[in-house]
């Protein structure tokens, strides 16, 4: 009976694995498709007369793909485009065996066309809806690099390779942790935010020293290490270097963290989409120190947990995993706590918090950079608070905006409309290169109150930032003042925004 079982468990366990792979293969038409659209919009998409014009994939909706993947499908079905020069004769081999596989047995043909790829492959570049640079440029979207880390997802998928299998890590730390200010002045306490900051070259480095100039008490990282959060060595499968660009969460965030907010309790990163192409294993083992026999390292704040809750006086800043129980199928491109009920929701109705005195921090958004439409996360934590936050601090959008309050996001297929006051803010601008957007330009004085705009230096691209908040009690504990600046490396007068929202 124990082996019938077993055998039932091994055959269910591979029909997971083979229903995530199929869906996640399935998610690049559709990336393509949105790809193709936006060229078209903006002009740059030229027909082929020999070819069928490009149609929507089986029930394609806008919005069921991302752009990020858009080349993705092309590549796989034109890999001597593909640079692998870094890569040994080994790895040139197996890349070749996956990429014929999933040519012949699995997805369709490509729409791209060589005449369109030509646009990005001659250096030319889109501005993106969201402010993304659509183009080659290291770091810009169709960078290789990302390429790379989804075939790290694929790897991750198809060999079921998750941090703690498909369930939410049990939360042990329960209580929220005590912050304080500094040692002049304990009543009031300043927090850095910055997102998507993890490229660990020296435009991260630069804007991580502008960050520590101003000598914040703690700095809260909203997540993404790049390409892929990859761990130093392969966990799960000792010996087998299985991941592509192995240790980049110890190379791109861990070894360039300020040293003066290492190992002190001054320090929190979140788990993002990027970090779990790795099955976040990069994230737990090596960032929050589950490789360990002593110690967690830099961020032993979070004692190894992914979510925490900071207390100061009356308040609390609740630091969720927006990733972890996202979907395989959209590449954990949209965020989820795993439901108002699920290991994380369940945590944050225990702490019984006050929506109207909490700070919610994520790496994903709660609705769309273009304020178009919820997302599903929105209405996780506003079920598992009891009502939206006071204020959402997000990444994951390469972009700084400040939404305006109140603010009214309409009903889509994806979500139900809502208005709500809540002070929603895109902090995601720290490393990735982004550009002045159309489509946000739109909004200005409307749903947006203040964006980024100031360009970096001889380029068309804008400078990165962060956000610090300050917090101020009183004796009693109660919180008087809470204000907000964002900063960028304009070298222009800072901060660029300040506001009391408290």
């Amino acid at each position: 009976m124990e082996r019938l079982k077993d055998h039932l468990d091994q055959l269910h366990q591979t029909a997971k694995i083979h229903a995530n792979v199929s869906s996640l293969l399935s998610y690049l038409p559709n990336c393509e498709y949105e790809l193709i659209l936006w060229m078209q919009h903006s002009g740059k998409w030229n027909n082929d007369p020999s070819k069928p014009a490009p149609t929507p994939p089986a029930g394609f909706k806008p919005g069921d793909g991302s752009v990020d993947f858009g080349l993705f499908l092309y590549w796989i079905h034109n890999k001597e485009l593909i640079d692998t020069s870094e890569f040994n004769k080994t790895e040139k081999a197996l890349l070749n065996a996956l990429l014929d596989f999933l040519n012949k047995f699995v997805l369709p043909a490509s729409q791209m066309t060589k005449t369109n790829y030509q646009f990005f492959a001659d250096g030319n570049e889109l501005i993106y809806k969201d402010g993304s640079v659509l183009g080659m440029e290291k770091w810009a979207t169709y960078d290789q690099g990302w390429f790379m880390a989804f075939l790290n997802l694929i790897k991750t998928v198809s060999i079921d390779n998750w941090y703690y299998g498909s369930d939410f890590p049990a939360i042990k730390e329960t209580q929220p942790v005590q912050i304080t200010g500094s040692d002049k002045n304990k009543n009031i306490v300043h927090i850095a935010v910055l997102g998507d900051w993890g490229t660990g070259d020296e435009t991260a480095k630069s804007l991580m020293s502008a960050l520590t100039g101003y000598m914040p008490d703690y700095i809260i990282h909203l997540g993404d290490v790049y390409y892929s959060g990859t761990p130093e060595t392969s966990i799960l499968h000792p010996g087998q270097d299985i991941y592509f660009h192995l240790g980049e969460e110890k190379n791109n965030l861990m070894d360039i963290w300020p040293a003066n907010y290492q190992e002190n309790g001054k320090s929190i990163t979140l788990n993002s989409n990027h970090e779990m192409y790795s099955g976040a294993n990069g994230y737990f083992y090596n960032a929050l120190g589950h490789d360990r026999l002593f110690g967690w390292g830099i961020f032993d704040i979070q004692k190894g947990e992914s979510c925490l809750a900071l207390q100061f006086g009356d308040w609390t800043v609740l630091c969720l995993d927006s990733a972890y129980m996202s979907k395989v199928s959209n590449a954990f491109m949209e965020g989820s706590i795993g439901g108002a009920d699920g290991t994380q929701g369940t945590w944050i109705k225990s702490l019984g918090l006050d929506p109207c005195k909490t700070i919610v921090m994520t790496h994903h958004n709660g609705f769309a950079d273009d304020c178009s439409e919820m997302s599903p996360l929105w209405a996780e934590i506003n079920g598992a608070l009891g009502d939206d936050p006071f204020a959402w601090y997000w990444g994951h959008v390469h972009n700084g905006i400040v939404y305006s309050s109140p603010i009214t996001i309409p009903d889509s297929p994806k979500a139900p409309g809502k208005t709500t006051k809540t002070y929603a803010r895109c902090s995601g601008h720290a490393s990735i290169p982004y550009g002045n957007s159309e489509v946000l330009e739109k909004l200005d004085g409307k749903q947006i109150t203040w964006r980024e705009t100031n360009k970096q230096k001889d380029s068309q691209e804008l400078c990165h930032g962060f956000a610090i908040i300050s917090i101020t009690k009183d004796d009693t504990g109660t919180v008087q003042k809470i204000e907000e600046h964002f900063f960028d490396t304009s070298g222009q007068q800072q901060p660029v925004y300040s506001k009391q929202i408290f």
